[in-house]
């Protein structure tokens, strides 16, 4: 039971979070094509959490593969806002 709130609550979070990023092109921001990998890897991990429940180890699969795809936009996120590189 725990991996069920704990991939929903990751994956609503960060869906909600790039969610509002991507509100933001309406306004003139620009679109980074990472935020709709990150977005599509917040419905995986949502997915995973609903799979989680009948089936746990394809959903530790899903939920991999899908904080890779989130992680994919967070990483070079915080290490542009570090300043390591």
């Amino acid at each position: 039971m725990i991996p069920f709130f704990l991939y929903l609550v990751v994956g609503a979070v960060t869906g909600f979070h790039v969610y509002i990023l991507l509100m933001l092109a309406a306004l003139g921001a620009p679109v980074d094509p990472l935020e709709l990998v990150s977005l599509v890897g917040s419905l995986c991990l949502i997915i995973a959490a609903y799979l989680s429940l009948f089936k746990p180890h394809a959903a530790a699969r899903l939920a991999l593969l899908a904080s890779l795809a989130i992680w994919c936009f967070y990483g070079p996120a915080i290490v542009r806002t570090v300043g390591w590189f």
